[in-house]
């Protein structure tokens, strides 16, 4: 008999036994179930989801009242640069802010007469007077997202170049959460429209404190 080549760990017939090989395959099984049932059990937040700029932002949805196309506004002498103007909803004067530039992101929007012209909506605020809705690029869905809070503390951090901008978490639609955690994918990710890198969720109080008389109210005040 030709001795082995190499010196051999006296356990190595029982590590590569069939038994042994069946015992992690089924632990390894039993682990991913778990991880798999962790996931699924994270609170979930509905959210409202929007392109403004080159950014994927979510809104509360609770705090929408409704969407509608955007069209042109009555501007408002020496308002900041972020009120596009007034507009009639209901009856009701609303003020509309452009998303991007109260973000102090780049605008999307197409140039006046291009072939993008016409797509942006209106997300107006469920909230007493003013009445206020938020000009977007483009509303892209309703969706349940695991949301983290921002900060140090969670190591979440808002998506993009928002830097210091209002900002209450960082999401991910639920699925592409549940995926992740499953490890990496078998196949093509899943057609969609939404946001597969993940999005940072709007502090809406915070950002709408520039543009209100009176203290900052508190998070979830909008």
């Amino acid at each position: 008999m030709t001795a082995p080549a190499g010196p051999v760990r006296p356990d190595a017939e029982a590590a590569l036994s069939p038994a042994r090989i069946e015992a992690i395959v089924a632990a390894r099984t039993v682990a991913l179930a778990r991880r798999g049932a962790a996931a699924a059990a994270l609170p979930t937040r509905r959210l409202l989801l929007c392109r403004s700029g080159p950014e994927h932002l979510g809104l509360p949805l609770e705090a929408v009242a409704e969407v509608f196309a955007f069209r042109p506004c009555t501007p408002v002498p020496g308002a900041p640069p972020a009120l596009v103007g007034l507009t009639g909803r209901g009856g009701v004067l609303v003020s509309v802010l452009d998303l991007a530039r109260a973000l102090g992101l780049p605008s999307g929007e197409a140039e006046a007469g291009g072939p993008g012209d016409g797509a942006a909506h209106v997300v107006l605020l469920r909230r007493e007077a003013p009445r206020i809705g938020l000009k977007v690029d483009r509303v892209l869905a309703v969706v349940d997202a695991v949301v983290e809070a921002a900060g140090p503390a969670t190591g979440a951090a808002p998506a993009g170049g928002l830097g210091t901008a209002p900002v209450a978490g960082y999401a991910r639609e639920a699925a592409d959460h549940a995926r992740r955690d499953a490890g990496p994918p078998v196949g093509p990710s899943p057609p969609g429209g939404g946001a597969p890198g993940g999005f940072a969720v709007l502090d809406l109080p915070g950002l709408l404190h520039p543009f209100l008389p009176g203290p900052r109210p508190p998070p979830g005040a909008a």
